[in-house]
């Protein structure tokens, strides 16, 4: 039996689509648990370098991120609010850009006011990799302790009911509605 052409065009993009969606060990991401790994950040606007291990004792949430990203320029007002609510609780708010050019970023941090610590990832964006962060934006939320407690991918609205349950549940928070 002849396949028309496209079942045929069909059929092999399937295939191609399987065979990439093959077993990656490499690529598995830490989980639920996992402890952050230890890598050095450099601070986007003057900030002197500083560990993941130097962040720790205080709960986070990670945010990766890049100016070319339309959802992550989205979403940066609403982290920008978190940060301010989250300091009363003792939670850091960190974004790591991935972007290649730094100066880029450092212009888009300047000309949107946020105030919370941005880092770029300072060997071959190494804590990405680490991390297995393979879309834009993600957010990484860790326990004091080191531990990660939930990963969110894509953009979120931070500052509502649902991003107060996640935060709650995951960082052991218990935060006022906003309003």
């Amino acid at each position: 039996m002849a396949w028309p052409p496209r079942w045929r065009t069909g059929l092999l993009a399937g295939l191609l689509l399987l065979a990439a969606c093959g077993e990656d060990v490499g690529g598995v991401q830490p989980g639920i648990g996992a402890q952050l790994p230890a890598v050095v950040l450099t601070g986007l606007i003057g900030e002197a370098p500083t560990s993941t291990d130097a962040l720790l004792g205080t709960p986070l949430v990670i945010n990766f991120w890049a100016t070319w990203c339309v959802p992550c320029r989205d979403e940066m007002p609403s982290l920008e609010r978190l940060s301010h609510r989250l300091a009363a609780h003792g939670v850091r708010v960190i974004g790591v850009t991935v972007d290649d050019d730094r100066n880029l970023a450092a212009e888009f941090v300047r000309t949107h006011r946020l105030t919370f610590r941005i880092y770029a990832d300072a060997d071959k964006k190494q804590f990405q990799s680490l991390l297995r962060v393979k879309s834009l934006p993600e957010t990484v939320l860790v326990t004091a302790e080191g531990a990660i407690a939930a990963r969110v991918v894509g953009a979120r609205d931070w500052n509502g009911a649902e991003g107060d349950r996640l935060l709650e549940r995951a960082l052991n928070l218990r935060l006022a509605p906003t309003q």
